[in-house]
């Protein structure tokens, strides 16, 4: 699988959000964010993405959800015509969901039992009360894994070749899990309200099929069921369902890795710009297939494995303006919070209590910035050293910043009061996911360099203890201490 939103489709639950109320101009969610303990900081504040393009994981951040003192929250989603796939964010946790436009129940988002040191896109647990096709969908998830498990063992004896008991009793124990989840998968049937829900309950059905390594022949007729089973669409609108276009993706996953793949031919095709051409020169299962389908196929591609050939088939090839919208949408993605790009828009807090901002503190000079977090052992003793070459004179020409990234109010007051000289520039970015996002922050401490003109760098990024007044002294005789 590909993609971080197509991979936390695969490994979260299926479970959806509630408490709503529909009105004529939005839709106001309810939830309760609980289930915190002592130790965890409960979530003042959640951050929302829709997801207005799943099939590449793109989303844009709508709002943000004050969480009161009671752990309730209202969050209003405007107008929503169909099923859509929200992120609820609180770093470090994240929540993956699905609202239906006139969902009646309430949302509980709790965090995950999973403990880990990552500062972003840690799974949480919702749950929901009353009637959801997500209550199939996650109880399906779950008989899925047990009887996986259960079968583990057995599955792999056999593709080995290995007698394991008696061949009748294997037989019967696949069999029984065959009919069993058969019958739970048809079961919610009437449980889907949309194609959306019903291409996840589809999913679910080949990703058992697929575990249980059923033959090619096998799973080809089971997708032409599930296609027939489907109202009529254009590709691009099926690339809106995440279920489908998951299914569609492990059908074709690494393509570009068969035997039959001709990359002279395919530079043959670039040169003509000929589609029957680059659809040959892809496989056997290409030949004679539509100029969507070949779209797709790049996109795929595109998204798992980058290089100079997919560049020139994008560049080149006349796929149809939806797909060049979604390959440009990717490819601007894949740039966030990446050497090149330039963070816009971010806001922090000055020990004083104002705003400022990347370009008010520093203007035009190259900005050096040390990511710390109250209670990080490791981030105090590089926080130790980033001040002592800070303070050196050699390194003047410098905008030195240490950015904390603290949860809460009480713990940038620690940090505050951490400070070894009033002339340490300490500022508050908060638990922004999207300022996490578009600076690349990814773990604590870490370092984050910034040019004259605004642009993220990687001229220096080594930890003051690991090589970052060399990487200083490096860039300074390089730009002639003149920019």
């Amino acid at each position: 699988m590909i993609g971080r939103f197509a991979k936390g489709l695969l490994c979260c639950s299926f479970l959806t959000i509630g408490g709503m109320i529909q009105s004529q101009e939005s839709l106001i969610l309810k939830g309760v964010v609980d289930g915190f303990d002592e130790e965890q900081n409960v979530p003042s504040l959640l951050h929302v993405r829709h997801f207005s393009a799943p099939a590449i994981g793109h989303g844009e951040w709508l709002t943000e959800a004050l969480v009161l003192e009671d752990g309730s929250f209202t969050c209003d989603l405007g107008t929503l015509s169909d099923v859509a796939w929200l992120e609820f964010s609180a770093p470090p946790w994240s929540w993956m969901v699905l609202v239906r436009p006139d969902e009646p129940a309430t949302l509980h988002l709790s965090p995950g039992g999973n403990v880990s040191n990552r500062l972003m896109q840690v799974s949480g647990n919702a749950r929901w009360e009353g009637k959801h096709p997500s209550t199939f969908l996650d109880s399906l998830a779950r008989f899925q894994a047990d009887r996986m498990d259960e079968l583990a063992l057995p599955l792999l004896l056999k593709s080995e070749g290995i007698q394991h008991g008696s061949q009748d009793s294997l037989d019967a124990l696949l069999q029984r899990a065959q009919v069993d989840f058969y019958q739970l998968w048809k079961a919610g049937e009437d449980w889907m309200t949309s194609q959306v829900f019903e291409d996840l309950r589809w999913r679910a059905l080949w990703s058992w099929e697929l575990g249980l390594g059923r033959s090619q022949k096998a799973l080809d007729s089971m997708w032409n069921a599930w296609n027939a089973s489907r109202p009529v669409q254009h590709l691009e609108e099926r690339l809106a369902s995440p279920g489908w276009f998951d299914g569609w993706v492990v059908r074709h996953d690494r393509w570009w890795k068969h035997r039959e793949v001709d990359e002279a031919r395919m530079n043959e095709a670039i040169f003509l710009a000929d589609m029957d051409t680059l659809g040959s020169a892809m496989g056997s299962s290409w030949v004679g297939a539509s100029s969507e389908d070949l779209a797709a196929a790049w996109l795929i591609k595109a998204m798992d494995a980058p290089d100079e050939l997919t560049s020139r088939v994008w560049e080149t090839m006349p796929f149809s303006r939806t797909f060049q919208d979604l390959y440009k949408t990717w490819m601007a993605d894949r740039l966030v919070g990446r050497t090149g790009d330039r963070p816009t828009n971010i806001r922090w807090t000055l020990p004083n209590g104002y705003l400022d901002s990347l370009g008010g503190e520093c203007p035009g000079r190259w900005v050096v910035m040390l990511v710390v977090r109250n209670g990080s052992a490791s981030a105090s003793r590089e926080r130790e050293i980033f001040s002592e070459i800070a303070e050196n004179q050699t390194f003047k020409e410098i905008c030195w910043l240490v950015l904390s990234v603290d949860a809460t109010e009480e713990d940038w007051r620690s940090s505050l009061s951490a400070r070894r000289s009033i002339k340490e520039q300490l500022v508050w970015l908060g638990n922004n996911p999207k300022h996490y996002e578009a600076l690349g922050i990814r773990t604590i401490p870490q370092v984050i360099s910034v040019d004259p003109q605004g642009f993220l760098s990687n001229k220096i990024q080594a930890l003051p203890s690991q090589g970052l007044e060399s990487e200083a002294e490096r860039l300074l005789k390089r730009i002639g201490r003149r920019y």
